[in-house]
């Protein structure tokens, strides 16, 4: 008696793309910063530019996260959280 025909493994879909907010340290201006990385890999130290003032901003990413970085800026006022004042 033979076995029946088993479906392949589906192929692998393109990387999720994820993304990050945080805050420049020189202007104060908020950005997000966008990548394909695993989450799980390990973490390195990244340096972005901000997008407002170009000040250097050394962040910890998931290791390749630097293969297709995207920094954008995020305009608007802060999101309210209802913390605080």
């Amino acid at each position: 008696m033979s076995t029946p025909p088993t479906d392949p493994p589906p192929l692998p879909g393109p990387p999720i793309l994820r993304n990050e907010q945080h805050r420049c340290a020189q202007c104060g201006s908020r950005f997000e910063v966008w990548h394909r990385a695993d989450p799980l890999e390990p973490h390195v130290d990244v340096e972005v530019r901000c997008p407002c003032c170009q000040a250097p901003t050394e962040l910890s990413l998931p290791k390749g996260a630097d293969k297709d970085l995207r920094v954008e800026n995020l305009p608007g006022l802060e999101p309210d959280t209802g913390a605080g004042d």
